[in-house]
């Protein structure tokens, strides 16, 4: 008999008989649901880094909490960046960028329409709320964009009211890198993605030596984000993924968040 997900340690909930999923429920109420854009993260990395990330992460979450995770959602949104954003990432600052997609990029990204974004999350929810009957829900969120949070922000302030049954945490960032700002496709992503999903980064598309500048790649480190560049505003060293990316380093940043996100969903959506 083949083997199912299961017996690895997956959770995914389309690969569950029902009676799995309502035993699941019945014992611990609780589903995760990842999501996050198709986006541009260099020519190095494939483009579903962010949902491939919240992927990861929602199964082992799942694995470790014993709860199905619901099949990835491949969506997420994005705005026009700021004037100062855009000249501290070496532009002039006239110009129109949404997101990571930079005049340079060979393709675009998936975003949605911020509202539609918010219909496909809501119904998603209201899915697992009212049809499947768990009674708390996690979202792994692996796309940062400041619209997105706050769609998501939006949508647990509606639905924690009169009790809290909705939380959502980004995906495999430990603390100890949350607390700095998180670059893009930089050496810390490219080493969890190598990590989880081998063979999705490859840093002989990057040049082999010299400076990346933001407007050439749309690789920025956080700092950049922050508002502080670099005179030639290239990514800094200490994040560059041709000098950096480290599959250990992944799957220890991976391991240190699993562990304090699950301590945080107990406390705040299973000790009620």
């Amino acid at each position: 008999m083949a083997r199912r997900p299961i017996d690895d340690g997956d959770w995914n909930l389309a690969f569950l008989f029902p009676a799995e999923v309502a035993e699941a429920r019945d014992r611990i109420g609780l589903a995760i649901l990842p999501l996050a854009p198709v986006e541009w993260h260099g020519p190095h990395i494939a483009m579903g880094c962010d949902p491939l990330l919240a992927h990861a992460f929602a199964r082992r979450l799942a694995s470790e909490l014993r709860c199905p995770y619901f099949p990835p959602l491949y969506v997420g949104t994005e705005r026009e960046r700021r004037p100062e954003t855009v000249r501290a990432l070496g532009f002039s600052g006239a110009e129109h960028i949404e997101g990571m997609d930079f005049p340079a990029n060979s393709v675009g990204s998936a975003y949605l329409r911020e509202e539609t974004f918010a219909l496909v999350v809501r119904d998603t929810l209201t899915v697992l709320f009212d049809r499947f009957r768990f009674r708390f829900v996690a979202i792994v969120n692996g796309h940062g964009a400041e619209n997105q949070s706050a769609v998501l922000n939006r949508l647990c302030a509606e639905m924690n009211a009169p009790r809290t049954r909705l939380m959502w945490v980004y995906p495999g960032f430990p603390r100890s890198l949350i607390a700095g700002s998180i670059g893009h496709a930089t050496a810390a992503e490219c080493s969890m993605l190598e990590a989880t999903w081998p063979g999705c980064v490859e840093l002989s598309r990057l040049p082999s030596s010299g400076p990346l500048r933001n407007v050439d790649f749309a690789i920025v480190d956080g700092d950049t984000f922050d508002g502080k560049p670099t005179p030639g505003f290239t990514v800094r060293e200490r994040e560059d993924p041709r000098l950096h990316t480290d599959p250990a380093d992944g799957r220890r940043f991976m391991e240190e968040a699993v562990v304090e996100v699950v301590a945080e969903i107990r406390a705040t959506l299973l000790a009620r």
